[in-house]
């Protein structure tokens, strides 16, 4: 009986099922490539690696002095974990290598550059001019003027019920 009633359903075509599953993937891809994004510009690897140093210092402090003292000792820096110092070292390691990288010419120094993105004179802005418009018209259109403003001839009709 119940084969019988499933035959009976109608499928939705194979395109439909096909195009339902790439809209599917294509909004899986969409949240994989802005989650990537996120979590380059709160600092890549170094992020999910302080997170995971933070997990374990706040299970490991509050198993000694409770939830509160131990979240308050693990966010305060004054008791950071090795992986903690690991991680702050290969920060100050890949930022000093970007650094050498990049050398600015000597030519060029730090007040040259900032004096170049100052501007040089006030800048002030006019308000816009105000013209008058002139009245729409549509030259193929004729209104007679006691129309215009007329109610509708005969009262709307009813329902017939």
């Amino acid at each position: 009986m119940t084969l019988r009633v499933l035959a009976l359903l109608p499928t939705p075509p194979p395109i439909l099922a096909l195009r339902t599953r790439s809209l599917t993937l294509k909004k899986l891809f969409q949240i994989l490539l802005v989650s990537l994004g996120c979590l380059h510009l709160a600092g890549g690897p170094y992020s999910l690696m302080q997170v995971y140093a933070w997990a374990g210092m706040l299970v490991s402090y509050s198993k000694h002095e409770g939830l509160l003292q131990g979240a308050k000792d693990t966010f305060s820096g004054e008791k950071p974990c090795a992986l903690c110092c690991k991680i702050a070292e290969a920060k100050k390691a890949d930022g000093s290598q970007e650094k050498k990288d990049v050398p600015l010419p000597s030519s060029i120094s730090a007040g040259k550059i900032l004096q170049d993105f100052l501007p040089c004179e006030l800048v002030s802005l006019k308000p816009p001019r105000f013209t008058k418009s002139s009245a729409i018209s549509f030259p193929g259109l004729c209104v007679p003027v006691e129309t215009a403003g007329a109610s509708p001839p005969v009262p709307p009709p009813r329902i017939i019920a």
